[in-house]
């Protein structure tokens, strides 16, 4: 691997999930959107962002983790940006309170008729997500 660098910001409308330089960055959502690594030199691209995790390699060999919930990812000449609607750093979530979302989410979703299914999925997809960043801080 290359000793250059990326320099990356992640953002929500109410604040700074990340912002430095990292050896890469992988974006894990689900669904559709899938997963991308980005290292130093990659072509530009914009990208979507889903509901999941960004997990940032720093250059000292440390690892930082926040959720992603929904926005793109724009990638050129050594920098990017990620741009979300929310995210959450792992000191920042309840798990009760994620693992509640959870079951709710589930319920609904086994609740057949009369439901919003796409926001009980997206629900669910949320509290996932803040569940195994929480497990894995």
């Amino acid at each position: 691997m290359s000793d250059k660098l990326i320099k990356l910001k992640a953002i929500t409308p109410v604040g700074v999930l990340f912002d430095g330089e990292a050896k890469s960055f992988i974006v894990k959502t689900r669904g559709e959107n899938g997963e991308f690594a980005v290292l130093a030199d990659h072509i530009p691209m914009t990208a979507a962002v889903g509901t999941g995790t960004l997990v940032v390699n720093l250059p000292n060999g440390e690892e930082r983790r926040t959720t992603l919930f929904d926005g793109y990812c724009v990638v050129h000449d050594n920098s990017a940006v990620i741009i979300v609607e929310a995210g959450e750093k792992p000191e920042d979530i309840d798990f009760a309170r994620a693992e509640e979302a959870k079951k709710r989410a589930e319920e609904r979703l086994r609740g057949g008729e009369g439901i919003d299914k796409n926001r009980a999925e997206q629900a669910l997809y949320r509290s996932i997500a803040r569940l195994e960043l929480y497990k894995n801080k």
